[in-house]
């Protein structure tokens, strides 16, 4: 995975005042992870890891972007989730567009 290139941030999301700083930079990388098959198994861990925080700050961010809407979560068994960002919250913006 390329972490090295650029993505585009909905501006509904960079400019929500209901987001702290950091669920904006974890809705950043999730776009990145999405990116091939629409939806990511990234688990706290690897994310923690990634943004360089805990996993209970990342349970919480996530909890709030699911909450505002701007990603759906789907729970296959209870430690795997697939992530999807809701394409629905920004109509004017694909997933494609965002890279």
């Amino acid at each position: 995975m390329d972490y090295e290139q650029y993505i585009k941030v909905p501006l509904a999301v960079i400019t929500d005042k209901n987001l702290k700083p950091s669920s904006k930079v974890l809705f950043s990388l999730l776009i990145i992870l999405v990116q091939q098959e629409g939806y990511c198994f990234a688990g706290n861990d690897y994310l923690a890891e990634k943004l360089n925080t805990s996993n209970r700050t990342i349970s919480r961010l996530l909890k709030e972007l699911s909450g505002v809407g701007y990603i759906k979560m789907e729970f296959k068994h209870k430690f795997q989730r697939k992530i999807y960002i809701n394409k629905d919250k920004y109509t004017s913006v694909t997933l494609e567009e965002m890279f």
